[in-house]
């Protein structure tokens, strides 16, 4: 029954633009991991925003929410961690919702409340 056998089909220019991609970002996270353990500071909270990023670029969502919630959890000031973390949150429970596991959703919903209070404690000076 060879008929039914699929075909392979051949990689597509887009295709291996984007596994060249996911790649490069792969070899720059591998970089800036290392890089992480030889800072301290406001510096070490630029790379851990580089690595959710860098993460998130390469769909590493779990990945890049540990990023993104060290650099919270180290350094409280708004910017692109918090909103690139409510991104990744809703990400994560729309997959709750498509898997249909009720205990995920609840989960990502209270982590996104927990941030947005977060936030609002940040912009009253409440840390």
């Amino acid at each position: 029954m060879a008929f039914f056998k699929r075909k392979k089909e051949p990689k597509t220019e887009a295709t291996v633009v984007v596994e060249r991609d996911i790649e490069k970002l792969l070899k720059a996270i591998e970089l800036a991991s290392e890089d992480l353990k030889k800072v301290e500071g406001d510096k070490r909270i630029e790379i851990l925003n580089k690595l959710g990023a860098l993460s998130f670029d390469a769909n590493l969502i779990d990945q890049s929410i540990d990023y993104y919630e060290t650099s919270i959890s180290e350094n409280r000031s708004l910017g692109k961690a918090y909103t690139d973390l409510i991104k990744l949150y809703n990400i994560k429970r729309k997959e709750a919702v498509d898997e249909k596991d009720n205990a995920k959703i609840q989960f990502y919903l209270g982590k996104t409340d927990q941030l947005m209070q977060l936030t609002k404690d940040t912009i009253r000076g409440r840390f």
